[in-house]
C-alpha cells in the first residue's frame, strides 16, 4: 500500500470522528487550531528530553490536519482562506517541533550536542527554502509538485527518530539535513528549466 492509499485509508476510518466533531458544531479552523496547540506541547515535550511521548502527542496533533479538511468538505465550507491557514499551521506546527529539538540538544549536559544543533539548523533552511521555491514559482505561474522530501515525508522520518533509541536520531537528522537542501535543488532546477530566460538581443537593439 503507497502513501496515498495509506491516507486515504485513514480518513475513512476517522469518518465517524469527523461525524462527531460536526454534532458538536465545531469548525474546520477550530479544529486546525485545536491541532496546532497539540504540536505546541509536542515541541516543549521533546524540549524537555521526552522524545517518544513528544512525538506521539505530535502524531496526535497531526492527526488533526486530516479532520479539518474532511470537516470542511461535509460542512460545505471548502474555502481557499481555508487552504492558505493550514498549509500555514502545518509549518508552524513543524517549526514547534524542530525548536523543540534544539532546545533539547542546546541543554543537554557537558555543553550539548553542537553537530546536531547545526544539522537542525540546516534542516530547517532546507525545509524553508522547499516550500518557498513552490511558493516562488507559482508567483511567477508555474506549478512545483516535484520532491523527494517534501513536508510529510520529513515530518514522518522525524517523528520516526524520535520513537527510535536517542542514538538513532542524529544520523537521522544528517539524513534529513541532506535530503531537505538537495530537494531545494531539485526544486529550484525543475523551475528554472519552465522559466524563458532572455530574449536574445537582435541587431536593431543596438540601434
Amino acid at each position: 500500500m503507497g502513501f496515498t492509499e495509506f491516507k486515504l485509508s485513514a480518513r475513512g476510518r476517522l469518518r465517524p470522528l469527523v461525524l462527531a466533531l460536526d454534532g458538536l458544531g465545531m469548525t474546520p479552523l477550530a479544529v486546525s487550531l485545536i491541532g496546532l496547540l497539540i504540536t505546541a506541547v509536542s515541541g516543549w515535550m521533546v524540549a524537555k528530553g521526552a522524545l517518544f511521548f513528544g512525538a506521539i502527542v505530535f502524531l496526535v496533533g497531526s492527526g488533526f490536519d486530516m479532520l479539518d479538511g474532511d470537516l470542511a468538505r461535509l460542512q460545505g465550507t471548502v474555502s481557499a482562506r481555508g487552504a492558505f491557514l493550514d498549509s500555514c499551521f502545518d509549518r508552524l506546527g513543524e517549526a514547534f517541533l524542530l525548536a523543540g529539538l534544539t532546545w533539547y540538544f542546546a541543554t543537554l549536559p557537558f555543553g550539548g550536542d553542537p553537530v546536531a544543533l547545526v544539522l537542525i539548523t540546516w534542516v530547517v533552511v532546507g525545509s524553508l527554502t522547499t516550500s518557498y521555491v513552490r511558493a516562488r514559482a507559482e508567483g511567477v505561474g508555474e506549478t512545483c509538485q516535484v520532491g523527494w522530501l517534501q513536508r510529510t515525508e520529513r515530518v514522518i522520518i522525524l517523528v520516526v527518530g524520535l520513537l527510535l533509541p536517542r542514538w538513532a536520531l542524529v544520523p537521522l537528522l544528517w539524513f534529513l539535513a541532506f535530503a531537505t537542501l538537495a530537494t531545494t535543488v531539485q526544486r529550484i532546477v525543475h523551475v528554472a528549466a519552465k522559466l524563458p530566460g532572455a530574449e536574445p538581443r537582435g541587431p536593431e537593439a543596438d540601434q
